[in-house]
């Protein structure tokens, strides 16, 4: 089954009001991206200044663009979030990255690891038993705006080759004419930021998405 998941892409707390208020009549799923400024260079607002966000019916992930991901995971959970994201090179070590991955299950959340563009698949195949799932960035993390990096195509395949059932997730670079590329590769969830929060008509812009 495929999935489209909106993005809250945010650096202030007027800007992730806006576009989660937006979001919560659009879809059942949606993503929260954070970002600390030093994994990558923007920054989003704390956790601490999202709302529970249990006293929504949606469910929530956390996309962490974060250095020592582990410090999150409590707070993402008193939060509300039901899916952590986190990614591989703010860990690198297999061991350390696995000590994160335990802590998130026992909490009774989803793990998905994330692997930028110049991260070879090879450096996540020894964990994908140990996860839900893997988030490939299509584009380089922090920014909006940007175009799909042809070697996610790759990636794809590589992953699928290791594991025919593994959910793959797709962010940056979904739009119109990419996402049945991606779908017809192998990826089986797709993350849609500014198309959807930036359009005037939300739902249509994911209707569309889906018919694509």
């Amino acid at each position: 089954m495929n999935q489209i998941i909106p993005t809250v892409f945010s650096k202030n707390k007027k800007q992730f009001d806006e576009r989660l208020k937006k979001l919560l009549k659009v879809s059942k799923d949606i993503q929260i991206d954070f970002m600390d400024g030093y994994f990558v260079r923007s920054e989003s607002i704390l956790l601490k200044q999202i709302s529970n966000l249990k006293k929504y019916k949606n469910n929530f992930e956390l996309h962490l663009m974060a250095i020592n991901p582990g410090r999150y995971i409590d707070e993402a959970k008193k939060h509300g979030f039901k899916k952590i994201i986190f990614h591989y090179e703010a860990v690198k070590d297999r061991n350390k990255c696995l000590t994160v991955i335990n802590k998130i299950k026992s909490l009774r959340m989803k793990v998905f690891m994330a692997l930028n563009p110049e991260t070879h698949a090879s450096k996540i195949v020894p964990m994908l038993n140990s996860i839900d799932g893997v988030l490939l960035m299509g584009v380089h993390p922090g920014a909006e705006h940007q175009a799909l990096d042809s070697e996610v195509f790759s990636k794809i395949k590589d992953i699928r080759r290791f594991n025919r059932t593994v959910l793959i997730q797709i962010d940056g670079g979904v739009n119109l004419e990419t996402i049945k590329k991606l779908k017809d590769t192998g990826a089986t969830i797709f993350n849609s930021g500014s198309f959807i929060s930036d359009s005037s008509n939300p739902k249509q812009a994911l209707k569309e998405l889906q018919e694509a």
